[in-house]
């Protein structure tokens, strides 16, 4: 009796700590843009410059995106907000998807990352 009381407080105290949205991270590492260029460094012929970032956000509402959409939609930003010039690059493009669902509610977030290098020679 006492194992049964026990396990049914137990239970009873996950259900209340459960809570009622859900969320899922899906980090995508690969090339999406089909951009390959080899370089082959046998000397440091570049330097970093900086680290860029984009999001973009959507709250699901009537119309319906791809998620697909949205990572374009991030890795355009992202473009963007690098302000490319001269001899510069954008290596290291990593862009995740996040999503968060809350009873019919759903909300995606894609953050594009990046590092901005110029090559000195």
């Amino acid at each position: 009796m006492k194992k049964l009381i026990y396990l049914i407080a137990t239970v009873g105290v996950a259900l209340s700590l459960e809570s009622c949205s859900v969320g899922r991270y899906a980090n995508n590492s690969s090339n999406t843009n089909l951009n390959q260029t080899q370089v082959v460094l046998s000397e440091a012929n570049f330097k970093v410059v900086k680290s860029v970032q984009a999001n973009c956000v959507y709250e699901q509402s009537t119309y319906r995106f791809k998620p697909e959409q949205l990572k374009q939609s991030a890795y355009a930003a992202l473009v963007k907000e690098a302000k490319l010039t001269g001899a510069q690059a954008l290596i290291n493009v990593n862009i995740e998807l996040l999503e968060r669902a809350k009873s019919n509610k759903h909300t995606y977030a894609v953050i594009a990352t990046g590092t901005v290098i110029e090559f000195t020679k």
